[in-house]
Formats: C-alpha cells, sequence, structure tokens
C-alpha cells in the first residue's frame, strides 16, 4: 500500500468512527460523498450540533503531519457553505468544524476545533 492510499484509508476509518460515533450518541449523523470541488464536507451531524447543523472536516494526521488549523477551519467554512448552497438552507443554520484524531486515544479524545466567529457571529 503506497503511502497515499494509506493515509486515504486512515482519513476513511476516522470518518466512519466520528459517524458512528456521533450515531451511538443519538446524533443523526451521516459521511458525506466527495463531490470534488464542491465537497460538502465528511461527515454532517444534523440534529442539534450546538444548535446547529454541523458539518465536518475530519482530520487523523500521522506522527509527521502538522497541524494546520488555519488552513483546516478555513476548508471546513468552505464545505459547510456548500452544504448549505447544495439544500437551499441559510448559511448561519450550518456550522463549520473541523474534528482531530489524538493520536492513540479514543474516538470521544479527538480535538473539536471551532471558530468564534462561526459560533457567536462576526
Amino acid at each position: 500500500m503506497t503511502t497515499r492510499k494509506s493515509h486515504k484509508a486512515r482519513g476513511a476509518t476516522y470518518e466512519t468512527d466520528i459517524r458512528d460515533w456521533f450515531r451511538a450518541n443519538g446524533y443523526d449523523s451521516e459521511r458525506l460523498a466527495r463531490t470534488g470541488a464542491k465537497d460538502e464536507g465528511d461527515v454532517v451531524v444534523r440534529s442539534d450540533f450546538l444548535g446547529s447543523i454541523g458539518v465536518i472536516e475530519c482530520k487523523a494526521p500521522g506522527a509527521g503531519n502538522a497541524i494546520d488549523l488555519s488552513g483546516w477551519t478555513k476548508e471546513a467554512q468552505l464545505e459547510a457553505t456548500h452544504y448549505a448552497e447544495a439544500r437551499g438552507l441559510d448559511k448561519s443554520k450550518v456550522l463549520p468544524a473541523v474534528l482531530i484524531k489524538a493520536r492513540g486515544k479514543s474516538i470521544a479524545d479527538s480535538y473539536l476545533v471551532l471558530r468564534l466567529g462561526d459560533v457567536f457571529g462576526g
């Protein structure tokens, strides 16, 4: 397996684990299909994600990978906009988020990253 394939496999497994974690905790969630330039995120939580619909960008960086909060939150914002547009939703009802896998820990130990302005406006 090439490195690229192993990275994709690790990411896909993490996305499935996140979806399953939300479902096990009573949230309506699903993995989203990749749609190229109009990608809509990795996982959506449709029921009460901090009072919104959560569009989540999942990241499972390897040991040597840098964490890019700025880039990943920008990606989550764009994908949340694509999700809202594709469904005719008010963009303010869709909350972009990033979940980062904590290496060697449980899914519940993942880091949830939100931009202050996305949550409280501004």
